[in-house]
């Protein structure tokens, strides 16, 4: 049984919900990654699979757009105006590109759209300075300011360190002079009158609760918007739950401070791109060049078809890639009994291909126009779908030995010419390509040759290198007829 199967069956012995409210929130910090997709695929998925079995479900997505910006992204280090951002809130950060209201802003448009490629559809969007604005968090902040040393004794026993004696740090004010809320610290807090000073200005002042100029430190901002929207069940990567970690805290406030049980947790293992570790400092695994050579649905596949908790490692490698769609085609055939890549195909969408990828990265090589590929294979949704992949592809010399089959015709070996020709003459338009493929290893045995020679002559003939594609697949594709006038009109040349 698939991990999700699992995940909500047990759910549903440990909490009895009306309907199952599933969260996820994430910083809009920088370009989406993989790990962007794990945030927002995983609860969709948690959340889908929870109507399957008749249940309701609500899923909530949460851009934390108050938190600050901490670091300037790889991709966006030429924006040198962001450096005098640093520290602010997302939500009040310069767009560099121009294009919204704040920095915070673009990139969450970003995850948007990366939902919608992936078909992750959310119930309900939120962003945390509009939940912020509306004072949802007011009672939290005047809870914990009224509980401090229960606060601070939880934050202490769960995240393993000591608080300075004066610390009344509940929550981090946004300056007044120079709009930092990451080096801000609360002095005191009498009648909603919050007194601070900031570090990076050095400036001293005071404000009122009410003009929602801050937001909660995030251990407790975290079960805070999870009671006020009815959470059961959030997660989150395998950092946050860590011993010591902000899931050990969240889950403490829920008990000792609300007097609640928490929401039930999960946590996913990471995604590495080539055995690195996703960071949006370093640039690492930016969506913008995968979603460019994989199809969605491989995409979502790929994750899905590991246990939750596992790391994840996608090779950036062609033929690593080239794997993955064959699997996928393969499940969808029905050619895979592995209950797990089964259920990994049907929640990434379960769509079919009745050809598969290296195939058309053939075809296109060969014709170059679509509608004739979509009238040779006789499926125009396949051609469709994945089209644009395969352009792609070709375009940016993605291209294993195997799959490079744009044709520079040579001279084979002369030892090598009779045999050729006796090939040439035992072929057909009627044969599959299995059976062009079988009459190499024919003629070749039956003369007493290695197929591996005759093999090799072909390539050097089409492709002027010793290796290339399944050659009996890459016959049928390009035509036994138009094979035929290739290899006359080579061996015509050198005669």
């Amino acid at each position: 049984m698939s991990w999700v199967d699992d995940y909500v069956k047990s759910l549903f012995t440990l909490r009895d919900s009306e309907v199952y409210v599933v969260a996820s929130g994430l910083t809009t910090s920088g370009p989406a990654h993989m790990g962007t997709v794990m945030e927002v695929l995983i609860p969709y998925t948690i959340s889908k699979t929870i109507r399957s079995y008749g249940r309701k479900s609500h899923f909530v997505f949460i851009a934390d757009t108050m938190d600050s910006l901490d670091s300037i992204p790889a991709q966006l280090t030429s924006f040198k105006e962001l450096k005098d951002y640093l520290g602010m809130p997302l939500y009040k950060v310069l767009d560099p590109y121009g294009c919204h209201n704040s920095f915070g802003y673009h990139f969450l448009d970003e995850v948007l759209l990366l939902m919608s490629k992936l078909s992750v559809e959310c119930d309900e969007i939120l962003t945390a300075d509009e939940l912020y604005s509306e004072g949802w968090y007011d009672d939290y902040a005047r809870l914990f300011f009224s509980r401090l040393d229960d606060v601070r004794s939880v934050l202490e026993n769960t995240s393993f360190r000591k608080l300075p004696p004066d610390w009344k740090g509940i929550i981090k004010p946004i300056c007044s002079r120079c709009g930092r809320n990451d080096t801000t610290s609360v002095t005191s807090f009498n009648n909603d009158i919050i007194t601070y000073v900031c570090s990076s200005c050095g400036f001293k002042g005071d404000m009122i609760l009410g003009d929602h100029r801050w937001k909660l430190l995030w251990r407790l901002d975290w079960p805070s918007r999870q009671d006020f929207l009815g959470v059961d069940i959030e997660g989150g990567g395998v950092d946050h739950f860590t011993r010591g970690g902000s899931w050990d805290t969240a889950t403490e406030i829920h008990r000792k401070i609300f007097g609640k049980e928490p929401p039930i947790g999960f946590k996913f293992g990471f995604v590495l791109i080539d055995g690195k570790k996703m960071s949006k400092s370093k640039g690492l695994g930016s969506l913008s060049d995968i979603m460019k050579f994989i199809h969605p649905s491989i995409v979502k596949y790929f994750l899905l078809k590991h246990d939750l908790e596992e790391n994840r490692n996608l090779r950036m490698d062609p033929r690593y890639v080239l794997t993955l769609y064959e699997e996928y085609k393969l499940v969808s055939d029905g050619k895979y009994q592995d209950i797990k890549q089964l259920r990994a195909w049907e929640l990434s969408g379960g769509v079919r291909w009745s050809t598969s990828f290296g195939e058309l990265l053939i075809y296109y090589q060969i014709y170059k126009d679509w509608d004739l590929i979509s009238k040779l294979i006789k499926d125009y949704k396949t051609v469709n779908d994945l089209k644009q992949y395969v352009e792609e592809w070709v375009k940016n010399n993605l291209l294993p030995d195997e799959y490079d089959v744009q044709l520079k015709p040579s001279q084979p070996p002369n030892s090598a010419v009779d045999l050729i020709l006796e090939f040439v003459e035992s072929i057909n338009e009627s044969m599959s390509d299995v059976d062009i493929h079988n009459k190499v290893y024919e003629l070749a045995r039956g003369r007493g040759r290695d197929p591996s020679e005759l093999f090799s002559a072909i390539y050097t003939l089409l492709f002027s290198k010793p290796k290339g594609p399944r050659l009996g697949k890459f016959i049928k594709v390009l035509g036994v007829e138009q094979f035929k006038a290739i290899v006359n009109e080579v061996l015509k040349t050198s005669k």
